[in-house]
């Protein structure tokens, strides 16, 4: 019998097309069928919301935010000007609001019952400024050593999955970096944002890939025997931090109707 999972790559506010998309899946009857969730970035906080509830509920989220929710109370010109490097260590944004939406829309206990992988890129040291996540991208892509990280967020204690959610929503610069002990994590899209390793890892042999960027491909010789269903969208979605809702409505429906023509062009098979 397969093992079915669903990927939700990063891309920021663009995420709201996942909804849409899983929307589809829902009303084709295919939701019900995933057994397993894995997320890079807003790709993991989508990942956590579909695990546990219904896509009208998870939209829900996404229509009571706004971009003014997350901007910095200073401006930004101003911060830069007076804090130069430091600004990159804050970051320009404030992740405080989505910490709270994940705490009043997310069910410790639904989660529980669930496989959520979510995607986290070690960064420096947590006395270290950005230099260190320069040094741990050197480490990571020129002396190959690995610095991503795939966390089952249901075999943790739900402050932890959340702080897992909000490190993997990190980008740096725009947000500040998660610190856990002595090590800083960021946005797991500085590795990997199209996480299918842990599905494929942990035996799933279909996967429903769900892309943010146009561009974005899987090589998927890497993952003998495993099928894909990759589902891009067919126009640009914009800006990664416009969070308006009118914008993520939008999104909704673009990726309901791209979903929709995915599976007309290639019926599922399970």
């Amino acid at each position: 019998m397969s093992k079915i999972g669903l990927c939700l790559s990063g891309g920021g506010s663009r995420g709201a097309y996942q909804i849409g998309v899983a929307k589809a899946l829902e009303e084709l009857g295919l939701l019900g069928k995933i057994n397993a969730y894995a997320g890079t970035s807003i790709g993991s906080v989508n990942a956590a919301l579909l695990a546990t509830m219904t896509p009208d509920e998870a939209m829900k989220l996404w229509l009571n935010t706004s971009v003014d929710e997350i901007k910095s109370t200073e401006g930004t010109f101003r911060r830069l000007m007076q804090e130069r490097i430091a600004v990159v260590d804050k970051g320009i944004y404030n992740i405080a609001p989505l910490e709270k939406r994940l705490h009043a829309y997310l069910d410790p206990n639904a989660i529980k019952d669930k496989e959520i992988y979510i995607t986290l890129s070690r960064g420096g040291a947590s006395n270290e400024s950005i230099i260190g996540l320069m040094k741990s991208l050197y480490r990571h892509f020129i002396k190959h050593e690995t610095n991503v990280l795939y966390p089952n967020i249901a075999l943790h204690p739900f402050e932890e999955a959340v702080r897992m959610i909000l490190a993997s929503c990190s980008i740096p610069v725009a947000f500040p970096a998660v610190i856990d002990g002595e090590r800083k994590y960021y946005d797991g899209g500085l590795y990997d944002n199209v996480p299918v390793k842990p599905l494929f890892d942990n035996g799933c042999d279909i996967i429903v890939v769900v892309h943010l960027f146009g561009l974005e491909f899987i090589e998927q010789s890497r993952y003998p025997n495993c099928c894909f269903h990759e589902i891009r969208p067919s126009v640009p979605l914009g800006w990664l931090l416009n969070f308006d809702p009118a914008k993520a409505e939008k999104l909704y429906h673009i990726g309901h109707d791209d979903a929709i023509a995915h599976f007309r062009n290639h019926p599922a098979e399970f």
